[in-house]
């Protein structure tokens, strides 16, 4: 009896949390992985001042979660692993930061539609 009601406990709570997929959060999710997969270029071309830029820019504007922080870091290493593995010339710090500032627009528009949008 005791798991049944903890398990409709959990259930219940699961109401409250919808996925990331569910009503726009397609959008979420790719906003974040792109970020993701940016820092692990940033790292594997030792931009350290575009990785400090990106994490500044998630905590600036998404939500306190547990689940978009590991999206990010899960995102990042495999980022990071697949450029280094595929043996890819580092983009130029411009071409890079320009790729940041735009995957920063969609991240804004996603999770914190009323902040200003910084300009090209």
């Amino acid at each position: 009896m005791r798991d049944r009601l903890v398990l409709a406990f959990l259930w219940g709570l699961l109401a409250f949390f919808p996925p990331l997929t569910q009503g726009g959060g397609d959008v979420r999710q790719q906003t974040v992985q792109r970020m993701g997969e940016l820092n692990g270029v940033a790292l594997a071309c030792r931009y350290f001042d575009q990785t400090r830029r990106i994490k500044r820019i998630l905590i600036d504007h998404l939500p306190k979660e547990r689940v978009l922080g590991q999206l990010f870091d899960d995102v990042t290493n495999a980022s990071f692993l697949k450029f280094i593995n595929g043996g890819e010339p580092c983009p130029s710090p411009a071409t890079f930061s320009g790729q940041v500032d735009q995957a920063e627009k969609e991240l804004i528009r996603a999770y914190d539609p009323d902040a200003p949008v910084p300009a090209s």
